[in-house]
């Protein structure tokens, strides 16, 4: 791994690598946050149906 990101760098450049990265974790965390949304937006509506059954 160690060896594949130095060769890495080497050839594309160390920019190119961090923006990689950088982008990768991102893209995780905005997975983690659209699951969270819609989790939130289940819930919600679950209240709205309790509150409208009343």
């Amino acid at each position: 791994m160690e060896q594949t990101a130095l060769t890495a760098i080497s050839t594309v450049g160390f920019p190119i690598v961090v923006t990689f990265y950088l982008l990768t974790s991102f893209q995780k965390s905005m997975d983690r946050l659209s699951g969270e949304i819609a989790k939130l937006t289940e819930f919600l509506q679950a209240m709205e149906r309790e509150r409208k059954a009343k």
